[in-house]
């Protein structure tokens, strides 16, 4: 329904305020992927999510599909008093609420001697902005339909773990955020600013294009909107502005701002602007006569782990490697093969690309253990070359993603619709189907990315290396 706002929308807004704009006022429609959007609200399958709750003694689960009827079922269990309500609606005009969950607790309502309040259950262990923003809005509905609001919110984690947070404490950028989303919603274009965000909008090219067509300086790679603002009030209100500026110039002009910060953009600004890389220091990478590239794939809708990939360069050739789980009972076999694998190569450093794969290693090591010669060669070998090449080479690229940097190296992945997001609804669909096509596509997409990752590396020790 054009001009709703539901709990999906502070997401929304929080990733690219024009995703809202752009689904409110323009008849363009864009392809709807339920797994996605379960993806972009950081939430579980329902059979996940009814596996954990599977074990409260009065739950009913609203099954109606129209928000209106969904919202009269709600309605009839809270006044019935039932203990747990999963998949309710809430609605009040053009707010339109879904908590995964609403449970009855003691007090004074207008439904009687108890209230509800409000939780969601989310493949993350972290309760985020979002998260919080949505229980301040369920919050709020639940004020206007029952006459008590919650004082707090919940979140329920893969674990069965229930993090609980105070109202209180979000709801004035809560309600700065909802005042701006009106607006939005009432027909205001809210001001343009691209960021990586906005990738996960349907209307990402739209942004993108506007941004390249203005030559904003919103395209500089992880650049904050008060350093455009504070530019921008100097006068330097375009990359190609800022691309001829010299860093004594725009000390005077913005004197509030770092100078290594300044220098930075201003050679995000050239590069861009010439289309071209700059080396800004040498980079130290280990010599050995074994190296380990390594990715996962996992599928967060339910929290399961199911590849490992490694590709192996030694001096008699290169190997890629697989450390399959099908189902998660199979995580724990999965994870001792792979800790095997290392063990026999206690002295290969080991690339990866982000902060994600040292996360899962941790979480494994305290789920399934570890030896402690796998656990000292992880934690000594293990090096993020996203964290190597920020510091030292600024490429002419708005997003620093593997597939942005690898593809303007020259690296192209075999799938044109490679990405995580696809790799999930991937193996979701192999889940069902067991085609080993499908399955051939998913290990192609892990082992193209270990290979970037490789090819990525050979780069910056051609163009960087000391």
């Amino acid at each position: 329904m054009q001009g709703t706002i539901t709990e999906k929308t502070f997401f929304q807004y929080l990733k690219c305020a024009n995703w809202i704009y752009f689904d409110t006022h323009t008849d363009q429609a864009r392809p709807h992927v339920p797994l996605m959007q379960q993806l972009q609200d950081q939430g579980l399958i329902h059979e996940m999510q009814r596996d954990l709750i599977s074990d409260k003694e009065d739950l009913a689960e609203v099954t109606a599909e129209d928000p209106d009827e969904a919202f009269r079922q709600t309605l009839e269990f809270m006044r019935e008093g039932r203990q747990s309500i999963y998949r309710g609606t809430l609605i009040d005009k053009h707010w339109v609420g879904n908590p995964d969950l609403l449970e009855r607790v003691e007090g004074r309502s207008g439904l009687g001697d108890y209230y509800y309040v409000a939780a969601d259950i989310k493949h993350t262990r972290q309760v985020r902005d979002d998260h919080m923003f949505q229980g301040c809005f369920y919050a709020e509905l639940l004020e206007r339909v029952q006459g008590t609001k919650p004082v707090q919110g919940y979140v329920i984690t893969p674990d069965n773990v229930v993090h609980d947070y105070l109202i209180e404490d979000f709801e004035a950028q809560y309600s700065l955020n909802l005042g701006e989303i009106e607006k939005i919603v009432a027909g205001k274009r809210p001001a343009h600013f691209v960021t990586s965000g906005c990738k996960q909008s349907p209307w990402f090219k739209e942004c993108l294009t506007e941004s390249e067509s203005c030559n904003d300086l919103s395209l500089l790679n992880r650049v904050w909107r008060d350093e455009v603002r504070r530019l921008a009030g100097a006068g330097v209100k375009t990359v190609s502005e800022l691309a001829v500026k010299s860093v004594p110039e725009l000390e005077a002009l913005v004197p509030n701002v770092n100078p290594s910060r300044l220098e930075t953009m201003r050679d995000q600004a050239i590069a861009i602007h010439d289309h071209r890389h700059i080396i800004r220091a040498d980079i130290e990478l280990p010599e050995a006569s074994i190296e380990l590239f390594f990715d996962i794939e996992a599928d967060p809708l339910r929290d399961f782990i199911y590849l490992f990939g490694v590709y192996e360069v030694t001096d008699k050739g290169e190997q890629y490697y697989q450390f399959f789980a099908e189902t998660p009972e199979q995580e724990g076999a999965m994870w001792q093969e792979f800790i095997t694998f290392i063990e026999g190569r206690i002295d290969a450093p080991i690339y990866h690309y982000g902060w994600y794969e040292q996360d899962v290693i941790r979480h494994f090591s305290a789920k399934f253990g570890i030896s402690e010669i796998a656990r000292e060669a992880l934690h000594r070998n293990m090096i993020d070359i996203l964290s190597v090449i920020r510091p030292a080479i600024i490429f002419p690229l708005y997003f620093y993603s593997l597939k942005d940097i690898a593809t303007y190296i020259g690296f192209n992945w075999r799938s044109k619709d490679a990405s995580g997001a696809n790799s999930v609804v991937w193996f979701e669909e192999w889940l069902k189907k067991k085609s080993p096509k499908l399955l051939k596509k998913i290990v192609e997409y892990n082992e193209d990315d270990v290979i970037a990752t490789y090819k990525l590396q050979r780069w910056v020790r051609e163009h960087a290396g000391l």
